[in-house]
């Protein structure tokens, strides 16, 4: 169920991407859209320039909201905080209740301040709700009937065989509900855990790695099985080769729409689960991500 989306705005047209795909599952879910701008002075409201900004941030929201609105989407609910940025956002979302945070990220270099940006890289990493990060197409976005359309309905969701990786599912569910989707879970058998290079594979060494496919393939089923029963429909693909380079291609190759991973939520992304292996998955594509973090509260 999604009941309430939050979106983050700086006021840039950059941040505004996050838009149109929240509100297309806005649009299909009935949720409430809260869109939030922090204001990261420290003294509070007391000032003049303080105040002058205020009610600057106020009107921008208030003309998005405007544009909302016409596209008969519910109206928005609007904020204007103060505080550090990242924790208030998340503070203001766990306050409001929020189920889904959507916001706009940069697809370059490395996963690192520089890239998703210290307020992206917290709220993914302490966020208690799933975030999708969206990356920008283009320089500009509208708000319009088509935009607010948009679908996702095919969901690429990568696991590894742990608890941990499999907490995504149940989230992917929930968004892949609202927008009509269809599933494939994939496993990617990494040649390079065999002590086997690329070349080995190419080669023909493959055959060493037999036994890891067909336990992938038989962990996939069980899985694919459990949502079939649901109503759900689930394909399932073992992959070998590089994790990112894996997941990359299989996206490629078959029109994804949204790919879904599960994290660590303490001290960025964890090099056991993911690690650069969703750094990689980041860069590399332009499609949407939908991240959670287990264990957060």
């Amino acid at each position: 169920m999604c009941r309430s989306i939050l979106v983050p705005l700086d006021g840039s047209a950059f941040s505004e991407h996050a838009l149109p795909l929240a509100l297309s599952v806005a649009r299909r879910s009935g949720a409430q859209l809260y869109l939030a701008h922090v204001l990261s002075g420290r003294g509070g409201l007391a000032d003049m320039a303080e105040r002058a900004s205020a009610a600057s941030r106020t009107a921008y929201l208030e003309r998005v909201a405007q544009q909302i609105e016409k596209q008969s989407v519910r109206a928005p609910i609007m904020s204007i905080l103060t505080g550090p940025v990242a924790e208030t956002l998340l503070e203001h979302a766990r306050s409001v209740g929020c189920d889904l945070i959507v916001l706009t990220t940069h697809g370059r270099g490395a996963l690192s301040r520089l890239w998703l940006g210290s307020v992206a890289d917290v709220i993914v990493r302490r966020s208690p709700v799933p975030v999708m990060l969206v990356r920008p197409h283009q320089p500009t976005v509208t708000i319009d009937t088509k935009t607010t359309r948009l679908s996702l309905r095919r969901i690429l969701i990568p696991l590894d065989g742990s608890p941990l990786a499999e907490a995504i599912i149940e989230h992917s569910v929930h968004i892949g509900r609202i927008m009509d989707a269809e599933y494939t879970l994939l496993r990617v058998v990494d040649p390079s855990v065999l002590g086997l290079s690329a070349q080995d594979e190419n080669a023909g060494a493959a055959t060493v790695a037999q036994p890891l496919k067909d336990r992938a393939q038989a962990y996939l089923e069980r899985q694919a099985e459990e949502l079939r029963a649901q109503g759900l429909q689930v394909d399932a693909a073992v992959m070998v080769g590089e994790p990112s380079a894996c997941i990359l291609d299989y996206a490629r190759m078959h029109s994804i729409d949204l790919i879904a991973m599960a994290t660590h939520g303490r001290g960025g992304f964890s090099l056991l689960l993911l690690g650069s292996v969703a750094d990689k998955v980041l860069r590399g594509s332009s499609l949407p991500l939908l991240l959670y973090s287990p264990g957060v509260k």
